[in-house]
């Protein structure tokens, strides 16, 4: 997939966030609380002996704590001051040491210091930062339930052994070849730059070799790239080459089992991973820091230079409870039963793939109670279940659909259908379906009452590439990137005045 599809995502999850009426009514009624009781917290400070100054100073750091969530950016360093208007200003302060908001998101104490005529506020509060889709799945088809593959069927996923961790996403812009420059940074044009985030790593044809930049910003399709080795007099890249991203980019390496990543969304502890030719396992993932921690099978490296890609291994499918095959019916490049890559909860599982709790994510995205089968222009479409597509009403186009409820797949149109499919219920892919990207099942709340073939995701399939999930690496990376957009919450409770 060319990286200049990811381009109407945006545009489709903006479509599908709404505002109900009771919404609005609720933020008012809200609103009006924290005004009443700011006025009363305003009104104790107006009886000291300075109070217009220390009043004038309480408002302008109050005022810079509920700008901060306009200022934050995942990735990006986080802000240090605050400007009202001349000679309002006030300062950020980060107690924890953080600097910046990591890829993963995470939480961010932060205090909000002003002066005014000699006197000093300072106010703290907790914010949540989400950093968009966090994408961790194990396998092509994972699922809480037993999965049973029969019939022609194929569930198919990456194969580890030729895996790369590199994704094709792009090419230079250039017309003429570009020799790096000895030292510094410089910039590079490229055809669509809308797959690689800020601080991740790319691999270029450089002087007939692939080589690694690091990169330091991005305007449009331009990139800011920082060398990752000492160039010479014969490091040219030429129009047209390829440039790939590392899509899990080592920064650092603590030895022996401590590596930093540039984004460790995707990533699942207990998944096997490979690191410049030795294998190891996810023992922790950090999303906010980045932070991974390996138990490797064998000898820990001495070394592992920055930019160097960890690949992890996707399977094709992975069970929380057993999984089996009939008839021609296979799980290709892996399976994992019993695996506890696959939560028990249903609600942790659904954090996994999203990075946000259910109830946060259906503010986001409400629910539908009717659907044709065709997504368009990567939409995000939330179904009430239980959904049935067949017939005329085949699974098609691409984008993100999560049922809430049971989803039967009775076939595809004839391109297939590319992206990610969540099934809060259970899943029954029939006929001659095609699925590109990967496809996740809660299914019934209690595992241990499942009976028979009603807790069962079934993948069943007649004819030649019949009921196929094959794993797509692009996808997933792409609906990370896409769904990337910063959402800064503040944490009930955690205001206090210092």
């Amino acid at each position: 997939m060319h990286a200049g599809a990811w381009a109407p995502i945006m545009k489709g999850m903006r479509k599908g966030i709404a505002t109900p009426i009771t919404l609005v009514v609720l933020m008012v009624v809200f609103t009006s609380l924290l005004a009443a009781t700011g006025y009363m917290a305003l009104g104790a400070l107006r009886g000291g002996a300075s109070e217009r100054a220390t009043y004038q100073a309480f408002t302008l750091a109050e005022s810079a704590l509920e700008a901060l969530p306009l200022l934050v950016r995942c990735g990006r360093d986080l802000p240090t001051d605050y400007t009202l208007g001349p000679g309002l200003e006030a300062s950020y302060r980060y107690p924890d040491g953080q600097t910046a908001v990591p890829p993963g998101g995470g939480t961010v104490r932060v205090q909000a210091v002003a002066q005014s005529g000699g006197t000093r506020a300072r106010v703290e509060r907790t914010f949540s930062v989400s950093c968009g889709f966090t994408g961790a799945i194990p396998a092509a088809l994972t699922s809480r339930p037993r999965i049973e593959v029969r019939g022609d069927a194929q569930v198919i996923g990456q194969d580890f052994g030729s895996a790369t961790g590199l994704l094709e996403v792009t090419t230079t812009s250039l017309f003429l070849n570009l020799l790096v420059p000895p030292s510094g940074s410089f910039t590079l044009g490229v055809q669509d730059a809308t797959l690689i985030p800020l601080g991740s790593y790319v691999q270029i044809p450089t002087g007939g070799a692939p080589k690694t930049y690091r990169v330091e910003g991005k305007d449009g399709n331009t990139l800011t790239l920082s060398p990752l080795f000492t160039p010479g007099p014969t490091d040219l890249v030429l129009p047209g080459a390829q440039v790939h991203l590392v899509q899990f980019g080592v920064k650092s390496y603590g030895p022996p089992d401590t590596l930093f990543l540039n984004d460790a969304r995707g990533l699942i502890p207990g998944q096997t991973i490979r690191v410049n030719g030795l294998e190891g396992t996810l023992r922790e993932v950090d999303l906010a820091t980045g932070r991974v921690a390996v138990e490797w099978r064998g000898p820990p490296p001495t070394a592992i230079p920055e930019g160097t890609p960890l690949v992890p291994q996707v399977l094709g499918a992975a069970s929380a409870l057993t999984m089996g095959t009939s008839g021609r019916g296979a799980i290709l490049h892996g399976a994992a039963e019993n695996s506890r890559m696959v939560p028990n909860d249903p609600d942790e599982l659904f954090l996994r793939v999203f990075g946000m709790p259910k109830a946060a994510f259906l503010e986001l995205y409400p629910p539908v109670s009717s659907f044709n089968g065709t997504l368009r222009d990567w939409e995000i479409r939330v179904v009430r279940g239980p959904l049935q597509l067949t017939g005329g009403n085949r699974l098609c186009g691409a984008g993100v659909l999560v049922v809430l409820g049971n989803l039967t797949v009775n076939g595809s149109c004839s391109q297939g259908f590319r992206g990610l499919i969540y099934v809060a219920g259970d899943y029954d892919q029939q006929g001659n379906a095609v699925l590109t990207g990967a496809v996740v099942v809660e299914g019934v709340a209690d595992l241990q009452s499942c009976t028979g073939n009603e807790c069962w995701t079934q993948i069943a399939g007649t004819g030649q590439g019949g009921g196929k999930i094959v794993y797509d690496p692009q996808v997933l990376q792409g609906l990370r990137v896409a769904s990337g957009g910063t959402r800064v919450v503040a944490v009930p409770g955690t205001w206090r005045r210092l």
